[in-house]
């Protein structure tokens, strides 16, 4: 399989000691928060809440760890005692409460081991995203793999080799959800039932969202870099360079007037690298196939396990609630899987991650090792880690919905029938708030002239093929009432037998709009915990 160059790697790394130098000097108080964030970033760090701790993003194209991947992470967190862990909607990992000299040294140990974090932050193409059970689902539409492994590989090379106004984020689908979001992604392949993919461009979520335009159809597989690089140089020659608010390719559908305007200009661009070739990809070269068999096990019936393509071969998916492992528990995970042979990790945009290619022996021992996983798709829940750690972030996300979800297990209510809800720190949507049925983004609430942390509900988003919309803003609850909110939602919904919260929200829109309202008018001082 080809991998990246030599000399690709080497230049991917080979500033690394300018960073671990501003690191020192930002440790020690040589270098600001504002400044270390533009160094910092494209190492795939950035310092937290504080400004005494920093984090370590580890990127895996398309969110998949290998199997020698899975050993060396093992080995790395007991080594630097990784204790705060976050799988995150960009299907990377990223481990907080680190210390400069850290970083440094876990970014050489991650590169040795083709774990490649530059550019994982700062203005750069970023990690590519996936439908993560590709190549093992025997529903999806096509094996996209190849395809991102060669773009996986090519994307890094442009991280130096072209300067963008902000982040650049492709991503592929071979699956009926989207799961990896490609109809509102910078660049977005979604793969069709005759081998070719629709692209999607210039779409994102956060301030302004927008859903991707369709800037081509029935393109073959092996010509995907060309449009990479189209649209990597036309967002670097048309991005704003001077309003990092509007340094995003979204804006591109304003600047060139409508939709038709940025299909126009990207054709003209894809023209000009079509006629320079040379990018065309040859598929065998991106392809291992999986060698491993088992043994067919029909009495292997779980909610989180699947059969694969592969005979005999299952996959468990692991959702820890937030999206956040605790660290023994994963270092359990991560010591067996080193035994099972083939065994990868595959990361999820919803903060989870499948484990793959599994003899059914295997997988009902993962399935004892991951009992702490969510319960339903409700507790399957997305965050971003919030203000607790994020510099940005205005509200505690992360804790919020540890909180929601504790509050409904302790109340002794099904939250089987609630939404999976999505929240977000802040406005940026690090959380995908914007895509949920039910979102929250992080605010604040004068109650009394007294500032008081709060989110604002949105409602209404959906990310699926078809249906792609954003939420609307609907009303905004002070934190310490949101977990109730919940509780009560789930009591109507069982009270009234419904399917799921879509269907009741859609025979009782009214209730909703009044529930929302009465805990939109709670206040500090109440007692949430008695709604009677």
């Amino acid at each position: 399989m080809v991998g990246i160059s030599e000399a690709l790697k080497e230049e991917l790394i080979c500033d690394l000691p300018v960073f671990r130098e501003n690191a020192r000097k930002f440790f020690d108080g040589e270098i600001s928060v504002k400044d270390y964030k533009g160094l910092s970033g494209p190492f795939g760090s950035y310092a937290e809440k504080g400004a005494e701790t920093g984090m370590s993003r580890w990127r895996f194209p398309a969110g998949r760890i290998t199997h020698p991947q899975l050993i060396f992470m093992a080995e790395t967190i007991r080594r630097y005692d990784l204790r705060h862990i976050h799988f995150t909607t960009g299907q990377a990992i990223q481990f907080h409460r680190l210390q400069g000299e850290t970083i440094a040294d876990i970014f050489a140990a991650c590169h040795a081991h083709s774990i490649y974090n530059r550019g994982a932050g700062g203005d750069h193409p970023r990690n590519i995203a996936g439908y993560p059970l590709r190549g093992i689902d025997p529903g999806e539409t096509w094996d996209t793999t190849p395809y991102i492994e060669a773009a996986a590989a090519y994307i890094l090379s442009l991280i130096k080799g072209i300067k963008l106004p902000r982040k650049y984020k492709v991503a592929f689908s071979s699956d009926a959800h989207n799961e990896s979001h490609v109809t509102f992604k910078d660049l977005g392949f979604k793969a069709m039932p005759d081998r070719t993919f629709e692209v999607y461009a210039a779409g994102g979520l956060g301030p302004n969202p927008k859903l991707g335009v369709k800037v081509a159809e029935g393109v073959v597989p092996e010509k995907i870099l060309y449009y990479i690089t189209a649209m990597a140089r036309l967002f670097a020659e048309h991005g704003n360079y001077t309003n990092r608010a509007k340094a995003r390719t979204r804006y591109l559908q304003t600047a060139f007037g409508d939709p038709d305007g940025l299909r126009e200009k990207f054709a003209e661009y894809l023209r000009d690298v079509l006629s320079e070739g040379g990018l065309d990809i040859d598929p065998a070269s991106y392809t291992t196939a999986c060698t491993k068999e088992g043994i067919p096990d029909d009495t292997l019936c779980h909610p989180r396990v699947g059969a694969q393509k592969q005979r005999g071969l299952y996959y468990v998916k692991y959702h820890p609630i937030g999206g956040n492992p605790e660290c023994e528990v994963l270092l359990r995970i991560l010591d067996y899987l080193g035994g099972a042979e083939e065994a990868e990790g595959r990361l999820t945009s919803d903060e989870g991650i499948y484990f793959i290619n599994l003899t059914a022996e295997e997988a009902r021992a993962v399935l004892d090792l991951t009992e702490d996983s969510a319960e339903n798709s409700f507790e399957e829940s997305v965050s971003c880690v919030g203000a607790s750690l994020c510099q940005v972030g205005s509200q505690d996300s992360n804790g919020l919905l540890h909180e929601i979800v504790a509050r409904t297990r302790k109340a002794g209510v099904s939250s089987a029938r609630l939404p999976r809800i999505h929240i977000s720190g802040c406005l940026s949507s690090c959380g995908t708030h914007q895509i949920g049925e039910i979102g929250f983004h992080g605010a604040t609430k004068l109650i009394d002239k007294v500032p008081t942390p709060s989110f604002i509900l949105v409602f209404g988003g959906s990310e699926n093929f078809g249906t792609e919309r954003f939420g609307m803003p609907m009303g905004n609850i002070i934190a310490a009432a949101i977990p109730d909110f919940f509780v009560e939602l789930a009591e109507l919904l069982t009270r009234d037998e419904a399917a799921d919260f879509r269907t009741w929200q859609t025979a009782h829109a009214d209730s909703f709009a009044e529930l929302v309202k009465k805990y939109e008018a709670i206040r500090p001082q109440q007692n949430h915990g008695n709604r009677a």
